[in-house]
């Protein structure tokens, strides 16, 4: 009987716990940062034309960037995740 009732640790929780409550940080982090960069995006598309062309970009460029769905985040912040 005391080998089928789950292991505790010192807190009290079982070990899927921290699992979980591991997971809904990394959702919650990755949820602000994708909304920040949605923010970011639709300020950059309302950037007028002298802003764009301080920062290098075109019109067309702050429309692409723009047009971005939320949850797509930029390729250098996901490589650097996975290493």
């Amino acid at each position: 009987m005391a080998q089928l009732m789950a292991h505790r640790d010192s807190s009290g929780r079982s070990p899927g716990v921290a699992g979980v409550t591991s997971r809904l940080r990394q959702a919650w982090a990755w949820l602000r940062r994708a909304m920040e960069l949605s923010r970011q995006r639709r300020a950059l598309y309302r950037l007028d034309e002298n802003a764009l062309h301080d920062l290098g970009l075109s019109r067309a460029d702050a429309w692409q960037e723009a047009d971005k769905p939320f949850w797509q985040q930029p390729a250098e912040e996901r490589r650097r995740r996975s290493c």
